[in-house]
């Protein structure tokens, strides 16, 4: 069993980040793919995330990409930017209204902005380099292809147009797991949790200190779902405590 520890940022390889990147471009692909179809009365339509249509969840996905742009070229060029320098909500409150057309160029547009920043921090040699997350915590620009796959992927579920947690592949629930666990590592509202794949590859949730952790195992797209309050326990062994918000 491997354990993954949440705060470790300097394993991150170059060549481990060149896996994460092309999970992450499969996953842009069938973004694209999936939604290319809807049509405008869909969009304006309710998504899986309360209060927020297709369109305000899809408007998200399109200014996160931005917001990742930003901390890739702060960590080439070592001029410091903000995720969000003007009100993110609004931003999205504003881009919600759009027709389809305008939403799906959004979409496309923003992803191929974030690879060609990503390509220029791996020409750079700049993954190691440090930035600000909108919530004030740093971390390496070698960890932001893991959170942006982290980001393509929860909220494709969330926009309820053909895909769910059971169609997510194993390398990318892990890959986007080991995102989760980094990002809640700082919070103590978790159970102490060890979520165990089938690969046999363990995350550690929670408290570091303390009562044994509970051990769950399962597939690792339903250990994500589950930890990320996208789907139940279904598929899952052993107990399965009540978990906080998620986010």
């Amino acid at each position: 069993m491997t354990s993954q520890p949440a705060a470790d940022q300097s394993s991150t390889t170059d060549e481990q980040i060149t896996a994460v990147r092309t999970l992450l471009a499969t996953a842009n692909r069938r973004l694209l793919g999936d939604t290319i179809a809807v049509e405008d009365d869909a969009w304006h339509a309710a998504s899986r995330l309360p209060g927020w249509t297709r369109a305000h969840v899809a408007t998200h996905i399109a200014r996160h990409a931005e917001a990742f742009a930003r901390l890739a070229n702060w960590a080439r060029t070592g001029t410091e930017q903000q995720m969000y320098p003007d009100d993110r909500d609004a931003a999205i409150e504003a881009g919600a209204g759009r027709d389809g057309l305008a939403i799906q160029t959004d979409l496309d547009t923003t992803a191929g902005l974030l690879a060609q920043e990503f390509d220029a921090v791996a020409e750079a040699g700049a993954w190691q380099t440090l930035v600000r997350l909108r919530d004030g915590r740093e971390v390496r620009a070698g960890l932001l292809p893991a959170g942006r796959l982290a980001e393509v992927v929860l909220h494709h579920v969330d926009l309820d147009v053909g895909i769910a947690v059971d169609d997510i592949d194993a390398p990318t629930a892990e890959a986007v797991l080991g995102w989760c666990v980094f990002r809640q590592t700082s919070r103590t509202d978790y159970p102490r949790l060890k979520l165990v794949c089938e690969s046999g590859t363990a995350y550690d949730f929670g408290p570091r200190h303390g009562a044994d952790p509970v051990v769950i195992n399962g597939p690792a797209n339903r250990l994500l779902g589950w930890i990320s309050r996208r789907s139940g326990p279904e598929g899952l062994d052993g107990p399965t405590p009540e978990l906080p918000s998620f986010g």
